[in-house]
């Protein structure tokens, strides 16, 4: 009895053990050992690009380009924040920045005779420049070139303003003279009395001081001009003497009046006496430079 019980027990175990699948145990083949599972993926390390999802927060939303299928392409997007980064260093300067205030600008010109910064700068002018300069964020370099232009155009812009002077002066005269052989007549008559007037040539009053400053004045002009109608054209300039080109043209007129005229023309004796006046007041007394 018990034989027949261990019998049908081996044969069950038997049966059970034909019946596993390979590998199983009670299976036919020796089951492998388990397979162990993967390590977890370390977290990624710190990045000045970011971690996780914002990976990509360096690049501003419009510079990023996307592949076909939707994802970020970082080389491309990378590319044109670069593209970008050259392009503002160009026109703004690589590491140049506006100073703290507009006191902290700095000029310095070469080859501008006679220029002063400090003296410059002092200027209300230029105190409005450098401030609007600084707001708008102008750098030092920037201001500095500004500033050197402008001083190599500042004559021809001191020349254009008085060459319009010149011009409202003229029409000003043009008012009272409204004929051109007037106009010149009197320009003639104050440029006259202003050289018979006007002081030695280094002293207060000289000729081209006179005309620096006066030159484009009507008034002056005006009033002068009421002066040298009244001088003759050989009266006595700057101290009695009288100007060598006006003496010598209106006394060959005279020497060549008298040697065309007849001896008896009865003008004949004027014109003798004001040539000898002419010489007499060129060579003796001095005269009222009004005659």
């Amino acid at each position: 009895m018990r034989l027949n019980n261990s019998f049908s027990q081996f044969m069950g175990l038997m049966l059970m053990a034909e019946a596993a699948p390979e590998g199983q145990p009670g299976g036919g083949a020796p089951t492998p050992a388990p397979t162990p599972a993967p390590a977890p993926a370390p977290a990624p390390a710190p990045s000045v690009l970011g971690t996780g999802n914002t990976a990509t927060d360096f690049i501003p939303e419009k510079y990023r380009t996307n592949k076909e299928d939707g994802s970020l392409d970082l080389e491309a997007s990378s590319r044109k924040l670069a593209e970008s980064y050259k392009h503002l260093e160009t026109r703004m300067g690589s590491g140049d920045a506006p100073p703290k205030s507009a006191d902290e600008y700095t000029v310095k010109l070469e080859g501008v005779e006679g220029f002063n910064w400090d003296e410059f700068k002092a200027d209300e002018g230029t105190q409005s420049f450098l401030k609007g300069a600084h707001a708008k964020g102008l750098t030092n370099d920037q201001v500095q070139y500004v500033i050197g232009e402008y001083m190599k155009a500042a004559p021809g812009l001191i020349e254009g303003g008085a060459q319009l002077t010149a011009q409202d002066c003229t029409a000003t005269l043009k008012a009272v003279w409204p004929d051109e052989q007037a106009m010149k007549a009197n320009v003639r008559a104050s440029f006259r009395a202003a050289e018979a007037f006007a002081s030695e040539p280094g002293k207060p009053g000289n000729f081209d001081t006179l005309q620096a400053k006066y030159g484009n004045d009507p008034d002056f002009i005006a009033f002068t001009a009421n002066i040298g109608k009244e001088l003759k054209e050989d009266s006595a300039i700057n101290g009695g003497q009288v100007n060598e080109a006006d003496f010598a043209i209106k006394a060959q007129e005279l020497r060549t009046q008298l040697a065309a005229m007849p001896q008896h023309d009865p003008k004949r004796a004027g014109l003798k006496a004001e040539l000898d006046a002419m010489y007499d007041r060129k060579y003796n007394k001095p005269q009222s430079r009004l005659g």
